[in-house]
């Protein structure tokens, strides 16, 4: 089974994406608080580390697609036939750029032209902590979806909540679905030709999508496409949620996510899991930064082959 890979990535210390960034912040339009908040877009180094975790822990990937907005590491080395930069004007309507949407951008990942029909999709902060097989993502040919914990029946005030939220009240109002879970927040398995169809099936809101340059409250999550597959027969649902037992004993588990802050890194250092999601967010401080950067090196020492 041929299975790809794509990162988005940015990095905002880049004078000239900053400046782009900037002049697309409008006061009077309706963006999520954290929607431009500098924790959102900062790199601390890890599609690196996440890359040597791919290398390391799942080498039967085949191809990896880093799309990024007018960016290239400095480190990363464009020799390696399995690696393609893709920049945002390639897949991504000329008069919507520049964009600073994760939710938008994410919409647009099924239009890479060599992309294959089943593909994982990971933030630069992913990680495969430990070793896995094609089936851990993939099962007779059906895309594994993870959740986390259950949609509760309440008003979300988060951006994060509600547009999850959301795409579960679309679903179940649409196809009378019912799968009242958030994401896992990790490394996600997806099959293409399942994506583009619910992007037909939800064209209005996707559209609607595309047009906010950064994160709004009326964005669709991705999260729908996982309910999707599930509905069309094309996933396989899988709840991740560690319990009491497997986090007081250090048992292995498919999937974590944590925030960077300094009452999280002892546990992320102690985690078993397949999984890996180290969230930046406004308590991370640059030394929490240099610790965990510090630990990625010694977890993932050996340098990979799409370094230079």
């Amino acid at each position: 089974m041929k299975i790809d890979l794509v990162y988005l990535w940015v990095d905002s210390s880049d004078e000239e994406w900053k400046k782009r960034k900037s002049a697309s912040i409008d006061a009077d339009s309706d963006y999520a608080k954290d929607a431009i908040n500098d924790c959102r877009f900062i790199s601390n180094d890890e599609l690196k580390y996440s890359l040597r975790s791919v290398e390391q822990n799942i080498p039967w990937i085949e191809n990896i697609y880093i799309i990024t907005d007018k960016q290239i590491p400095n480190w990363l080395d464009l020799s390696n036939k399995k690696l393609r930069i893709v920049d945002h004007s390639e897949i991504i309507p000329q008069e919507k750029l520049p964009l600073f949407n994760s939710c938008a951008i994410e919409t647009r990942i099924p239009f890479i032209k060599e992309l294959s029909e089943n593909f994982l999709y990971a933030n630069d902060d992913m990680f495969i902590w430990n070793p896995v097989d094609e089936t851990f993502f993939f099962e007779n040919d059906k895309a594994v979806c993870r959740f986390g914990k259950k949609i509760q029946n309440r008003a979300y005030k988060h951006i994060y909540g509600y547009t999850i939220n959301r795409a579960y009240k679309l679903m179940k109002s649409r196809f009378g679905v019912d799968i009242p879970y958030f994401p896992h927040h990790g490394i996600d398995a997806y099959k293409k030709s399942l994506f583009l169809e619910c992007i037909k099936d939800f064209q209005t809101e996707f559209d609607e999508t595309l047009n906010h340059r950064f994160r709004q409250f009326s964005d669709l999550q991705r999260i729908i496409i996982s309910y999707y597959m599930i509905y069309k027969g094309q996933g396989i649902l899988r709840t991740t949620i560690p319990n009491l037992f497997t986090s007081l004993f250090g048992k292995e588990v498919e999937s974590e996510c944590y925030d960077l802050k300094s009452s999280k890194i002892k546990k992320i250092i102690k985690s078993k899991a397949k999984l890996m999601c180290i969230n930046d967010c406004r308590k991370t401080t640059d030394s929490n930064r240099k610790e965990i950067k510090d630990f990625l090196e010694k977890k993932f020492p050996n340098k990979s082959s799409f370094e230079k």
